[in-house]
């Protein structure tokens, strides 16, 4: 994982506090791991290809596209789910430079899945019923879509499938020191997909910093939300897009902060990524959820 130059997408390369009414409070944000801080060695450069335990983030998705002249893609971003029956995404992931695909037959998700090469016997694949793009989605503003199975999944604590907890109120950048963004991303800028899910701890940073960077090609407002190690230790890259930046709560259980959305390119220094801020947009989800 890395981030991208001049406000590049992190997927155009490869073609060329809690709410309980989404994400049950009784079972939402539990991982399997044996603990809630980092593994040590774990958490270094996802450019790198640094692994995350089996079963750690249930709640990542696969979401693989089917393209209409090109044919089966596989894995194109990351999400997230919310919910039994909904997760969320990148809107720049359906709405690009390359195309515009907001076809739900073209899309599956994947769930319960860790190593892609493999098959594991824990993996779901549930085709998209609806996808719902964010009205004002521009230029990585308002960079987040909704997209609804066509079947519920089983959501349990026995189970490899699970739901992330959200805010219940904006998350700003000094109230965790522990957050992880994680996807099948590129492990390099020129190389392959990675195989098994990897992960990276990233600071998160108050969003001046971003808007300092950034400025001049993406307006850097209240729905983004800035993080990433400055001196390019660790980020972001292609493929990573649509998938989650996870906190730890207090009580061990975790939360969505942010969506993938955007950066310089793979962990360049000086440059952290920009995500979608969830705490922003929980109006918007509950409304077209409901």
């Amino acid at each position: 994982m890395g981030v991208q130059h001049h406000a590049l997408p992190l997927l155009l390369v490869l073609f060329g506090a809690f709410s309980g009414s989404m994400s049950t409070t009784q079972e939402c944000g539990t991982s399997m791991r044996r603990s809630r801080q980092p593994r040590a060695g774990s958490l270094g450069r996802i450019i790198n290809g640094k692994q995350s335990a089996r079963g750690a983030w249930p709640w990542q998705v696969s979401l693989q596209l089917l393209h209409p002249q090109f044919g089966f893609i596989g894995h194109w971003c990351g999400g997230v789910l919310i919910s039994p029956e909904w997760l969320l995404t990148a809107a720049h992931c359906i709405n690009n430079d390359l195309f515009n695909l907001p076809l739900a037959a073209l899309w599956t998700a994947v769930l319960g899945d860790w190593d892609q090469n493999l098959e594991e016997n824990t993996e779901e694949r549930i085709p998209i019923e609806e996808i719902v793009i964010h009205e004002r989605f521009h230029n990585f503003q308002h960079d987040i879509a909704l997209m609804k199975l066509s079947k519920p999944v089983k959501v349990a604590r026995n189970s490899r499938i699970r739901a992330v907890c959200l805010p219940t109120k904006r998350f700003t950048h000094n109230e965790t020191d522990l957050c992880i963004a994680t996807g099948w991303g590129r492990d390099a800028e020129d190389g392959q997909l990675a195989g098994q899910l990897l992960e990276a701890k990233v600071p998160v940073h108050d969003n001046a910093i971003c808007r300092k960077k950034y400025g001049h090609s993406v307006a850097i407002r209240s729905g983004h939300l800035c993080a990433g190690h400055l001196d390019g230790s660790t980020g972001t890259c292609v493929g990573d897009s649509g998938g989650p930046l996870q906190c730890a709560h207090t009580d061990g259980r975790w939360f969505l902060a942010g969506i993938t959305s955007f950066g310089s390119g793979c962990a360049k220094p000086g440059f952290p990524d920009v995500y979608t801020r969830l705490s922003y947009y929980l109006p918007w989800i509950k409304s077209k959820i409901k």
